[in-house]
């Protein structure tokens, strides 16, 4: 295990606590009923301008390790299963409780056409596109690939900002475009980037100067009277994007030294996925932060500290389902392997996988 590797893990871990607490805050309508001027006001926003790059961090950690690696049909279908698993799952066990529609049970049975999570239906994009994006990557020069990122940059990131119209396909981030445009950013630092320890302060240096910049465009807008204050905080802004970029290059460039907490790492990270799947199933996310009366603590002194501490609570247990589903799965997974549905599938893998030349 590569220690740079356990430096993204922690990295994964980290950005889906930030997308738990944003969530906490914005379902669990804490932000919604804080005065503006006030500390939590403050202190909301904060955290909000630090976490701007979760999503983002998430897509460049797929796109880092995948950029230059052999497509293998597997690693998709597994990431399918673990998405109908909890889609319909939640489903099943909600209905029985309170009761689902018809149209609540094919989307669950459809979980990615129905965009049942969004993430989980433009990562899927991502994943079956980055064979092709690999090898333009691997097959273009230093100064090409800097021409090629600018260029996305500029469509995506920078026009966006100066006209605010979706002129290239792109308006808050969460298109498969932007995605690649983040996998190809990825990629760009693995193939091109060395690795030097001055990167680690340069790169924390910028992810808090951004966030800081972030923050302060809230509060210009609020000032300013401006419709919307939160336009920074999309994930396709110059400054998100920045504040991406910079701890990315951070956390590739963090000094770590093995320890015995490395597989207690990993293993968190493994389930941090099936954190998102869990609480964010929109069947059940206002549940879960009414459950905690997040919004009932809105207005007190401490609703923010209470929102973190209730978003900390919300990821263990949800890890905790999320390893217990693994254990299920790999208990499952001989029987599983003996059934006409599994040759069906190492048939569809196979012929996939020969696309790209592997046997």
């Amino acid at each position: 295990m590569k220690k740079r590797q356990v430096n993204f893990e922690l990295l994964r871990i980290l950005c889906m606590y930030m997308i738990v607490v944003g969530h906490c805050l914005f379902h669990g309508r804490v932000t919604a009923k804080l005065g503006y001027g006030t500390a939590n006001y403050f202190l909301s926003y904060l955290i909000q301008s630090f976490s701007v790059v979760h999503v983002n961090c998430f897509v460049m950690i797929a796109g880092y390790f995948s950029i230059d690696r052999e497509f293998k049909l597997e690693r998709l279908i597994k990431f399918w299963k673990q998405v109908f698993f909890y889609s319909a799952g939640i489903c099943l066990i909600y209905g029985i409780c309170t009761g689902v529609s018809g149209e609540d049970v094919v989307k669950a049975l459809l979980p990615v056409s129905a965009k049942n999570y969004w993430f989980a239906s433009v990562y899927m994009g991502l994943v079956l596109v980055m064979p092709f994006a690999g090898m333009l990557a691997v097959s273009l020069t230093k100064g090409q690939y800097q021409y090629l990122l600018v260029l996305l940059a500029v469509f995506f990131s920078v026009n966006h900002m100066i006209f605010r119209t979706d002129t290239y396909g792109i308006y808050s981030g969460r298109e498969l475009s932007w995605f690649l445009f983040l996998a190809f950013t990825a990629g760009y630092i693995k193939l091109h980037m060395g690795q030097d320890r001055k990167y680690f302060w340069y790169g924390l240096a910028g992810y808090v100067i951004c966030s800081l910049a972030v923050l302060a465009s809230v509060y210009l807008s609020v000032e300013g009277h401006q419709e919307n204050i939160g336009y920074f905080l999309n994930y396709n802004s110059p400054l998100a994007l920045l504040s991406t970029v910079s701890l990315f290059i951070c956390v590739k460039n963090m000094p770590w030294k093995e320890s015995r907490m490395d597989g207690i790492i990993l293993k968190t990270a493994g389930a941090a996925f099936g954190v998102y799947l869990i609480h964010d199933n929109y069947l059940i996310r206002y549940l879960v932060w009414d459950t905690f009366r997040a919004s009932k603590v809105a207005l007190t002194h401490w609703s923010v500290v209470y929102a973190a501490g209730a978003a900390l609570v919300v990821y263990a247990v949800c890890t905790c389902l999320e390893l217990i589903r693994q254990k299920i799965f790999c208990l499952t997974g001989g029987w599983y392997s003996k059934t006409t549905l599994y040759k069906k599938e190492q048939e569809l893998c196979g012929k996939v996988n020969r696309l790209f030349g592997q046997k």
